[in-house]
């Protein structure tokens, strides 16, 4: 537990000066950041995919996350559709040129949902964190809201994990999913849940900046919203590794074990958190 939260909190730091140091690069530091979290994860991705005996394309699939990343951060996924067509292009294409046809349809279906899996969620984040001008116009700027939305999302999320353990461990009788996650139990969930909402809560009341961005029912709502989701993205990950036999993703950070154990709830939480954003809320706060 001390080697996880020590690597929890440098991580941290580095993080929140990424996002609200008034040094001009410091918004590149961030890029660099969720790029190398996309590639070290759709590493970890294909390497478990690997051990189900197919053979996926890394380099290509690589190549179309960070695509995406590179859409997301300078032109606000614009070219979208551009890059999943060529997506698919470029698998297909790397598949009939360079791979055996046996496990054709399992080498490229793992090539392109590993690059789809990873690479769009992380890139939703950097496009929240650049563009937040299209949800919250005039202020985006004054109240550091890409940074602000991102810090509500991760920390929201990381306290469902961490209620889920404080409450879970000691309290936690009735299994959840044994299979997938022996670990979880059903008073964790709720141990998670009330830790989240008291986050967002207290976020929207004390944390500069963000009391503009959030209703109080938001502050409510949303964080109970992607610990449910969060949950939902733990155990799709679980899932992957019991497949392929493996305990962790890989061996990225001490006390965490790999790069997907630690983003795996982001990977659902960020696209969910976005499509509020984008479409539920115009539609809510008038």
């Amino acid at each position: 537990m001390l080697a996880r939260t020590t690597t929890a909190l440098v991580f941290f730091g580095i993080f929140i000066f990424s996002m609200f140091s008034n040094v001009s690069w410091a918004p590149h530091i961030l890029f660099g950041i969720v790029t190398a979290a996309t590639l070290l994860g759709t590493h970890e991705f294909y390497s478990m995919a690997r051990k189900k005996h197919l053979r996926p394309s890394p380099w290509p699939g690589q190549l179309v996350a960070v695509a995406f990343l590179i859409d997301a951060y300078f032109f606000s996924f614009r070219h979208f559709a551009l890059i999943f067509m060529c997506c698919f292009w470029v698998l297909l294409l790397t598949q009939v040129f360079f791979k055996s046809t046996n496990f054709s349809i399992g080498n490229t279906g793992a090539s392109l949902f590993g690059s789809v899996y990873v690479g769009l969620p992380m890139g939703v984040l950097l496009c929240m964190f650049r563009f937040p001008d299209k949800w919250f116009p005039g202020i985006g700027e004054t109240v550091h809201a890409g940074g602000n939305l991102l810090i509500f999302l991760v920390v929201t999320s990381w306290m469902t994990d961490i209620g889920g353990y404080l409450i879970g461990k000691p309290l936690g009788k009735h299994k959840m999913t044994p299979v997938l996650s022996p670990n979880k139990s059903w008073e964790g969930l709720v141990g998670g849940f009330v830790f989240s909402i008291l986050a967002g809560i207290l976020l929207r009341e004390f944390w500069p900046g963000m009391k503009p961005l959030f209703t109080v029912a938001e502050a409510i709502f949303l964080p109970l919203l992607l610990s449910v989701v969060g949950v939902i993205g733990d155990l799709a990950e679980s899932a992957f590794k019991r497949d392929a036999g493996v305990k962790d993703s890989g061996k990225t950070y001490t006390g965490h074990g790999g790069m997907l154990d630690i983003i795996d709830s982001m990977l659902l939480c960020a696209p969910v958190f976005f499509v509020y954003l984008e479409w539920v809320r115009p539609h809510l706060i008038k």
